[in-house]
């Protein structure tokens, strides 16, 4: 029986995978907890991440910026991409916005310098502003 249950399952895999782009991570949590490490984010400051509840501090923008970049929704040359960061935030937060939406937040702050403000710029606007859309 666990022969069969396997097989089933390393069958099943491609079709889990089947409707998300090749640029989509496939190793979130590792990225999440590379980033955590590489900006030395506390328990206490992760779980205000979480929730929505975090200050404008240089620890956060640079945790969001590193999540942003590894994630593939920004990146210097490509800019940032609302597209990608409406899928992720789909899948893995269960929230449903409108690529309308994400897109003005991140038209509000593309100019803004340096990066890791302006990432957590269009964050904050699109915290701010989740529920309406």
């Amino acid at each position: 029986m666990n022969k069969i249950s396997f097989i089933l399952f390393i069958c099943c895999l491609p079709m889990i995978f089947a409707d998300l782009p090749d640029w989509y991570p496939v190793n979130e949590a590792e990225i999440e907890a590379k980033c955590i490490e590489e900006n030395a984010i506390s328990p206490e400051t992760m779980k205000k991440i979480i929730t929505y509840h975090f200050e404008d501090t240089a620890e956060i923008r640079s945790f969001l910026l590193c999540q942003a970049i590894k994630k593939n929704v920004y990146s210097p040359e490509m800019g940032y991409k609302a597209d990608r960061l409406q899928l992720i935030l789909k899948e893995r937060a269960k929230q449903d916005c409108k690529l309308e939406f994400i897109e003005g937040c991140a038209n509000k702050s593309s100019d803004v310098k340096p990066a890791d403000v302006m990432v957590y710029n269009i964050m904050q606007c699109i915290i701010r502003d989740m529920k309406d859309n």
